[in-house]
């Protein structure tokens, strides 16, 4: 019996990627963009190209730092192409990021977990009922771009974990670091790091943690940060580099200057950020806690996954500065994860 187009539609990742795109490409052709944000960064290259900065970035003639150059060259970069400012070009770089990571979530859960077929589709439907990875998706912004160099580092670890990697995959990690790094800011780096060693401690994994935090990863970080640094207080001076590895680092981390928010303040948005995946979460979490044979049973990838985002919670929990936007990175984490520990064995 030949197969019904739309479930044909469905169970193809290709297919799924056109559907989302043709429901999400209004959105990106009418959506006006919001003045404080999108418009500064606009603003900023605009300054950039006008005065002939790369590596430093001014708005109104006062210093901001609080970026990595990396989106900033990408609004530049396509000025310098069209001759002008597209916002539904911009946007791509948002939506095709959050299309790749629902692509390696997939073909991660379907590899190296259970799911497959329609839980996948339900993952992914999971992922964009989540207003901030949907919103995050079609913004002119980086948090979605980091969170792909994210997960493609995650990825890495665990084909390196799993012994089914490739050659390049020990370099490709520290390069996925970096270029997360380069996106946003510190917490590109900070999450890899911080919560695989969580995990090595938790699993006693330190074989998989050492080949992924070795010599190869500390060199790619060290030689392009080098470069980086190097360009911007050649550029703009020391007053600029303090400003970039100072107070938009450890300021923001310690005592905020924006955003400053209590360490319980994600204990409770964290229901309305990251539903629904957050309830299907708790439901699929407190059902194992309290089933022995459940807990037993549970296989490698979500317990990985439940892991990364919980430490992650905890770190940006005890960061001054906070936003919900800025746990985009650890949605997908618990969404699979949860949807892994609901799917029957037997499905």
């Amino acid at each position: 019996m030949e197969q019904n187009p739309l479930k044909r539609l469905i169970r193809s990742p290709w297919g799924r990627v056109a559907l989302y795109l043709l429901c999400l490409l209004p959105v990106l052709i009418f959506r006006p963009l919001t003045p404080t944000n999108e418009l500064k960064y606009l603003a900023i290259a605009d300054e950039a190209l006008r005065d002939g900065h790369l590596w430093c970035h001014y708005l109104d003639g006062v210093v901001y730092a609080d970026k990595p150059p990396l989106f900033i060259w990408i609004v530049m970069g396509c000025r310098l192409l069209l001759g002008t400012h597209c916002a539904a070009v911009l946007e791509l770089f948002s939506l095709l990021p959050a299309l790749a990571i629902l692509l390696i979530f997939d073909r991660w859960c379907s590899r190296y977990g259970n799911l497959g077929g329609r839980w996948l589709f339900f993952a992914e439907l999971s992922m964009w009922l989540t207003a901030w990875f949907l919103g995050s998706a079609v913004v002119v912004r980086m948090d979605m771009l980091m969170t792909l160099f994210i997960t493609l580092a995650f990825y890495t670890f665990w084909k390196i974990r799993s012994g089914d990697e490739r050659p390049a995959d020990r370099w490709l990690f520290g390069l996925w670091v970096f270029l997360a790094v380069f996106s946003k800011g510190p917490v590109g780096f900070l999450m890899p790091f911080v919560c695989l060693l969580v995990y090595a401690v938790i699993a006693n994994d330190w074989r998989a943690f050492g080949r992924v935090w070795g010599w190869r990863t500390w060199l790619i970080l060290i030689a392009f940060c080098g470069i980086w640094w190097f360009n911007a207080w050649m550029e703009g001076g020391s007053a600029y580099l303090q400003e970039l590895l100072g107070h938009q680092t450890f300021g923001r981390a310690v005592n905020a200057f924006h955003h400053k928010e209590p360490f319980y303040y994600y204990l409770y948005t964290i229901w309305y950020a990251a539903a629904p995946a957050v309830f299907f979460a708790a439901w699929a979490i407190l059902r194992t806690l309290f089933n022995r044979e459940r807990r037993a049973a549970m296989d490698p990838l979500p317990r990985f996954f439940l892991i990364i985002f919980t430490s992650f919670f905890v770190m940006m929990s005890a960061f001054s500065s906070k936003l919900q936007v800025y746990l985009l990175p650890g949605f997908g984490f618990l969404n699979y994860a949860a949807l892994m520990l609901l799917r029957p064995k037997s499905c």
